[in-house]
């Protein structure tokens, strides 16, 4: 049987009030990385791909790749690009 990891997920800006909640907890398999949680959120809010696509990811409070490894208690960021002047 597979390890399961628990993971934060933090919503801001435009994507927070999309989706409807800052945070939300997962389950997620053992070995996931970072884009297995876009895809997911992407496969979720289809209207939200683009801007899945466009944003900022941090993990723990730095700047991640969407192929690193999520550990039990990580907490990722989902940062959407700013708009306005």
């Amino acid at each position: 049987m597979m390890s399961k990891i628990r993971t934060t997920i933090k919503f801001f800006a435009s994507m927070k009030d999309a989706i409807g909640e800052r945070e939300r907890t997962v389950l997620l398999p053992e070995g996931s990385n970072v884009d297995y949680i876009l895809k997911d959120l992407k496969n979720q809010y289809p209207k939200l791909a683009k801007m899945i696509d466009c944003s900022f990811i941090a993990l723990n409070e730095e700047y991640a790749l969407k192929h690193t490894l999520l550990k039990e208690g990580d907490s990722l960021a989902i940062i959407p690009p700013v708009s306005g002047g």
